[in-house]
């Protein structure tokens, strides 16, 4: 069988379906558990415009490049950058999908919270009398709960990856998504009216124009929406080898772009004002956000939901909604790596049952202390960034012209002008102005140690993790481009199978 045959067999049901599983990858605890705590220690107000950029230059962009390469390699990352930069850049490709699945070891503990607060709204655990910071520290140092709420994680993304695109990926979607929506809107709307909660909402949305051009709010705000829109994961190019031919990539990009942000504001509007309605001072509620506390959405939603009328049943719909978010983002990130494996001539469920047990085991550390967690969180949001640059290097071998022109534009209704060469020529400039700033910020934060790969934030840590597994994959290059199949090749700028495409 050809591999344009064997690779079209799975296809999206709908573009509705498709759209409701790119959601699902986009909008997740990323929005609801990473962004209120990234904004609110980033001055609320100028983080929001910063993001809004950073999606219109960074993300917009990137998916409509995952979107073009996987549609036309119809490979995973590894084959698809052996194809569309040559086989000596296969490193790259096998470096985004690593970062893809060291994210999805610690995301899987992130998951296995949501489902842990949703048993917890179950049995009337989150009650109005409960000390919501001590179940939040409790459940923590609680080694036992942790490992079975992760293994529980792990057991429930391996069985919807193994059941495939429509059976899983886009069922999940289309349940999911709604729901999440429908209940981030209504929690928004109750927790806005709260006593203080206005405060919150004035310290989303009126900027501190004195931190505009604070460099840290742009490193944070870039990372975050690489990190919530799954721009640069390979996730957008996995999803893009079950397009149909003439899949309309323009207007997917921005509609998941757009929807992004839409779930990120509404996870903003239910938590941050929840703050500042549980909190005597503004003061207090700042000294809160600018900790960045990983439990912000756990511990101030867990402590607003008693307060409501049907408090409990809204509890236990949200953190439901929490745990379908999150179960729909961690099945591209697992799909990522499967697609990977199947490319190499693995079954899906051999595949699948390698990375579950992965998941678990390097899992475990983040699992049992919160540190390691923040650790990975710190190192793979600047992976993602590198992944990013990755992406459009291969574009550049391609022709940013020809690939916009001859990849992007083909089937799309609105056709995009040449902003996407202007901005991905950019993105060295990008990378070079973000991380060489951050590479300074590291060294202020801890001055004699910022060498020291032991601390959770030091710039020694994120150099020694990242340049180790880029020395790694540059190293077994070769055997990776010829593990996967060689059944399609370029020629003059298009894919063709071996005789029978010809």
């Amino acid at each position: 069988m050809s591999k344009q045959s064997s690779n079209q067999k799975e296809q999206w049901g709908s573009r509705l379906g498709f759209i409701f599983a790119a959601l699902g990858m986009a909008v997740g605890t990323g929005n609801i558990w990473r962004f209120p705590r990234i904004a609110g220690s980033n001055y609320g107000g100028t983080f929001i415009i910063a993001y809004i950029i950073c999606n219109l230059i960074w993300v917009l962009p990137l998916l409509m490049t995952e979107m073009g390469i996987g549609k036309s390699a119809r490979l995973g990352t590894v084959g698809s950058f052996r194809d569309f930069y040559g086989k000596k850049k296969t490193w790259m490709g096998t470096f985004i999908v690593w970062v893809c699945a060291a994210i999805t070891f610690y995301y899987a503990v992130v998951f296995g919270q949501a489902m842990r607060y949703f048993v917890f709204a179950v049995v009337g655990d989150l009650t109005a009398d409960m000390d919501s910071v001590a179940l939040w520290e409790g459940y923590l140092v609680n080694s036992n709960e942790q490992v079975i709420f992760l293994l529980l994680a792990v057991v429930l993304m391996g069985f919807f990856i193994y059941r495939g695109v429509k059976g899983g990926l886009e069922l999940v979607g289309k349940i999911a998504i709604p729901v999440l929506f429908f209940s981030l809107l209504g929690t928004s709307i109750w927790v806005s009216i709260q006593p203080g909660g206005v405060r919150g909402l004035e310290f989303l949305f009126v900027p501190k124009w004195d931190h505009f051009f604070d460099l840290q709010v742009w490193l944070n705000a870039l990372t975050q929406a690489a990190w919530s829109a799954g721009a640069g994961w390979g996730m957008m190019l996995t999803y893009a080898n079950y397009f149909k031919e003439n899949e309309d990539i323009v207007c997917n990009s921005f509609m998941i772009t757009f929807g992004d942000m839409c779930g990120a504001m509404l996870g903003a509007l239910a938590v941050l004002p929840a703050v500042f309605a549980f909190t005597n001072t503004a003061a207090e509620a700042g000294e809160i956000l600018g900790a960045g506390n990983v439990g912000l959405t756990f511990i101030y939603l867990a402590k607003l939901f008693p307060t409501m009328p049907g408090g409990r049943f809204i509890a236990i719909l949200f953190f439901l909604s929490l745990s379908l978010a999150a179960l729909t983002s961690i099945i591209p990130q697992a799909e990522t790596v499967v697609r990977n494996f199947v490319n190499s001539g693995m079954g899906r469920g051999k595949a699948t049952i390698i990375l579950c047990v992965a998941t678990f085991i390097f899992g475990l550390p983040s699992a049992l202390n919160i540190d390691f967690l923040n650790n990975q969180d710190w190192v793979y949001g600047i992976g993602l960034l590198l992944c990013g640059l990755f992406f459009a290097m291969a574009v550049y071998k391609f022709g940013v012209d020809k690939f916009r022109v001859e990849i992007i534009n083909k089937f799309s209704d609105i056709k995009i002008n040449k902003y996407y060469n202007f901005i991905i020529s950019c993105f060295p400039i990008f990378l070079v102005i973000v991380v060489g700033w951050w590479l300074l910020q590291s060294i202020q934060w801890h001055p004699t140690e910022w060498w020291n790969p032991m601390i959770v934030d030091s710039l020694g840590t994120v150099v020694v993790q990242l340049a180790i597994a880029i020395i790694i994959f540059i190293l077994v290059n070769d055997k990776l481009a010829g593990k996967i199949s060689d059944d399609r090749y370029m020629n003059e700028g298009k894919f063709i199978t071996k005789k029978e495409d010809r």
